[in-house]
């Protein structure tokens, strides 16, 4: 009897199904983790650090996901060969515009080239359309055999970044012989830093190629920055280069945490200034993170060619080239296009 129950056993489940966190978020973060050993910094090796930590709550996982909390890989799907968890794709909100990110799109180094990725994007994508929703996500522009697949898929490249990185050990760069006035942004200038971007970038008025939305909004500096540093340990400070005429000629955001990296973001300098002031704009901000000996972070546009001579000078180093790409919302719900950037794929 023992023996007949035994053959009468099912075979153990393969194909694609929906997450299920409790039991797949451990998998889950062992699989990005040997897809992309080779390119993940500290900020993903966190990422995986807090997944493996959130696999071992429990009951208080399936809490937090029915509160709808913010854990990695809460949407998404994973293909599973005899039980064995062999791929996944995540699908994260944007935030703002109602899009998605698709991220994670990962598959075991011996299961590859058997159309997994793609029944894992079509389901993916699958999940975007029935919201109505546009899709970005990020690939390395050299992975031709990704950027095909998602070129079939409906996909188009917005804008390529480079993303480079200055170690924290580095001796701080010489000081440029000659200084601009640079000072902190005000409040009131969310409308001329708008006007900046949108004239050094063009396309900023439509949301393309950008790692985060362009409005007069968005750039304006926090109100209470103190506090939320204080509770967040996340400090944003935006430092522009005033012009002769009230409008401002350049600027660079920079974000930081406690313990972690330095990104720096939009370093914008006016076309009538270019090549003059990008490398004394990075120098004045990496001479305020000396102290906090943070390693420094930046994606710019690959084709801004002053800016790159910039960050070589203040010995920032190209780490990899990211192609954006952008899947519109199904015709006829009346969503206007607007890009976050998105997360790494493989």
């Amino acid at each position: 009897m023992a023996a007949t129950g035994i053959l009468a056993q099912p075979e153990a489940f393969t194909g694609l199904r929906a997450v299920h966190l409790r039991h797949d978020l451990a998998a889950i973060a062992d699989l990005i983790e040997i897809c992309f050993t080779a390119s993940l910094d500290a900020v993903g090796r966190s990422a995986i650090h807090e997944m493996r930590a959130l696999s071992r709550t429990g009951p208080l996982l399936w809490v937090l996901a029915r509160l709808g909390q913010g854990i990695p890989g809460m949407y998404g799907y994973v293909w599973v060969e005899r039980g064995r968890l062999v791929g996944n794709v995540t699908v994260t909100p944007t935030g703002y515009g109602g899009g998605w990110i698709i991220a994670n799109v990962a598959v075991l180094p011996e299961y590859r080239r058997r159309g997994i990725a793609r029944r894992l994007m079509q389901a993916a994508l699958a999940f975007v359309e029935e919201r109505g929703a546009f899709a970005v996500l990020q690939v390395d522009a050299d992975n031709e055999a990704a950027l095909d697949l998602y070129a079939g898929l409906g996909f188009r490249v917005q804008r390529t970044f480079t993303r480079w990185r200055r170690p924290a050990y580095l001796r701080p760069p010489l000081l440029p012989q000659t200084m601009p006035n640079v000072r902190p942004l005000a409040r009131t200038e969310a409308d001329q830093l708008y006007a900046l971007a949108t004239s050094v970038r063009p396309d900023s008025r439509g949301g393309l190629g950008w790692l985060r939305p362009v409005t007069p909004a968005a750039l304006r500096p926090a109100r209470w920055a103190a506090l939320r540093y204080a509770l967040s340990g996340q400090r944003v400070e935006t430092w522009v280069v005033p012009g002769e005429d009230g409008q401002l000629d350049a600027a660079l955001r920079v974000e930081q945490r406690i313990g972690g990296l330095t990104r720096l973001f939009d370093l914008l300098v006016a076309p009538h200034r270019a090549s003059e002031l990008e490398s004394p704009l990075l120098n004045f901000a990496l001479r305020r993170l000396i102290a906090r000996e943070h390693s420094a972070l930046t994606d710019h546009p690959a084709d801004d060619l002053a800016a790159g001579a910039a960050l070589r000078e203040n010995l920032f180093r190209p780490e990899r080239v990211l192609a954006h790409m952008f899947r519109p919302a199904p015709a006829g719900d009346g969503q206007r296009p607007v890009s976050p950037g998105g997360g790494s794929v493989r």
